[in-house]
């Protein structure tokens, strides 16, 4: 079967690239070539100025793991509705600077598309080298690798492969350097399929307890299906992931949002007929709604706080 038949309504990744650029000049934004990935492709991220000058930036990022396209329909599901006139996201504009990477693994997301979402998760989520981008980056204050299951692994070809060092690949070195000359004051990293907000790892109270109130905004804003938050200041391990990252190393209030639900998902199909229908469901539109309404919330909060260095000794 063609790959766009099978995966259909997701684009292919030329048709994401159109879409993302017609996109961007509706809303008068620019396009931002900030690398290059393994296999040669553009890393791109989408600039949204806002209509203030001087304002902070803030970031959504989707689509480091290949196979979640449902992530990137609602990363350019904010600039669509910026695009529409969204008083939420017309609001949001005032206030900040937008940026949106509607894919960080553009190599996976084209291996996902070749292959109609057929064969393994190691092949899909990880981009052209075998690695888990969401395993790339420093553990904050060099803290020792988990044996916990999922926090990443040394060994190439397991889904969570952590790379031969931190930032040791391209998209991730790349964006990277794309924090550092931006200064995002607030981030959320778009997955799928926990139906979830993980917020940076912090063992602070106040910052942990900030986190707290900030899932909570995201949650409640959300119309159809409310995400619960998932986190520990004690059961939590660093593990490479970006909003760990972020968090601790540029100042930046970070979260991942897991898109779509596992629930939903063994309701679409209890056996799947590939990976990508696992992770992906049949239907974006209103996953896409639920998540741009909890993005305008958790950003627009994120928006009233200082940025998080030495945000618990200043309590």
């Amino acid at each position: 079967m063609n790959p766009a038949d099978e995966l259909a309504p997701y684009p292919s990744p030329e048709g994401r690239a159109a879409e993302t650029a017609d996109l961007t000049a509706r809303v008068g934004g620019e396009l931002v070539e900030y690398g290059t990935s393994i296999e040669g492709r553009p890393l791109v991220a989408v600039r949204v100025p806002s209509t203030l000058s001087d304002r902070p930036r803030i970031l959504c990022g989707a689509n480091i793991h290949g196979v979640e396209f449902i992530a990137g329909r609602v990363a350019l599901g904010l600039l669509r509705a910026l695009a529409d006139g969204d008083p939420r996201l017309v609001e949001l504009r005032a206030r900040a600077e937008l940026w949106v990477v509607p894919s960080i693994n553009p190599d996976g997301y084209a291996r996902t598309f070749a292959a109609g979402g057929h064969g393994r998760l190691p092949n899909f989520r990880a981009n052209a080298h075998g690695v888990d981008l969401n395993r790339n980056y420093p553990r904050p204050g060099g803290a020792a690798p988990s044996w916990l299951p999922g926090a990443g692994s040394d060994r190439p070809g397991d889904a969570t492969y952590r790379g031969p060092h931190p930032l040791s690949e391209p998209e991730t070195a790349a964006l990277d350097r794309l924090f550092s000359a931006q200064r995002f004051v607030a981030g959320a990293n778009l997955h799928s399929f926990m139906g979830t907000v993980i917020p940076a790892r912090v063992t602070e109270r106040r910052a942990y307890a900030t986190y707290r109130r900030l899932c909570r905004s995201f949650a409640r804003a959300q119309p159809h299906r409310r995400y619960f938050r998932l986190a520990s200041r004690i059961f939590d391990t660093f593990t490479g992931e970006q909003e760990d990252h972020q968090h601790h190393a540029h100042g930046t209030w970070a979260v991942c949002v897991e898109t779509f639900t596992i629930l939903a998902s063994y309701r679409q199909h209890l056996r799947a007929p590939s990976v990508f229908w696992r992770f992906n469901p049949r239907d974006p539109a209103p996953w896409v709604e639920n998540d741009v309404s909890g993005l305008c919330a958790y950003f627009g909060a994120a928006l009233q706080l200082e940025r998080p260095g030495n945000y618990d000794r200043r309590a």
